[in-house]
């Protein structure tokens, strides 16, 4: 067997071992479907039992004849807490869907009633707008006036044009500037 030979085995064996590799890693991905576990099923059978053995008289022969008095207690079934949310399979909600109400133009014109239907104490009474007085207006401080009217920037000192500095560089940000001692 030559090189050439050789080289075209050991490139078609590798080729194998990853088309093989490639097939096994794809399975990995594959999804099984999705299988909800039984819901138990509850018996009737009672949860507990109690027997009375009665109490009158005492001693070994008291109450022979008498049957025991046995109470079943069965235990209280449980309303589901989601209220109508779902627990099981792949879409699973933790709330119920919203629905929103929709109400008519005369529930929501009356107002003796909020649109749900509860009656109202009182009904709200109309304010006009334009007999209200506004607030009265504070004084401005004296400072030698205000800088462009921004609030919170009135006693800013005016210290003259804007300057500004020219960096030489060469655009290197990682570069070493001053002394690191």
């Amino acid at each position: 067997m030559n090189n050439r030979t050789k080289k075209w085995l050991l490139v078609a064996g590798c080729l194998v071992i990853c088309a093989v590799l490639v097939a096994l890693i794809g399975n990995s991905f594959i999804k099984e479907p999705v299988q909800d576990d039984p819901l138990p099923v509850l018996e009737d059978t009672p949860g507990g039992v109690t027997v009375d053995p009665g109490t009158e008289g005492s001693g070994a022969d008291a109450g022979k004849d008498d049957p025991p008095t046995v109470v079943v207690v069965k235990p209280e079934t449980q309303t589901p807490a989601g209220g109508g949310a779902v627990s099981t399979g792949t879409e699973q909600t933790i709330q119920p869907d919203v629905s929103k109400p929709e109400y008519d133009e005369e529930t929501l014109k009356d107002p003796t009633k909020t649109p749900d239907g509860q009656t109202v104490s009182e009904p709200p009474q109309a304010v006009d707008h334009d007999a209200v007085t506004p607030p009265p207006a504070t004084e401005k401080p004296t400072g030698g006036g205000t800088s462009g009217g921004l609030p919170g920037f009135d006693n800013v000192p005016n210290a003259g044009a804007n300057q500004g500095t020219q960096a030489d560089g060469d655009g290197d940000i990682n570069k070493q500037v001053g002394i690191m001692d």
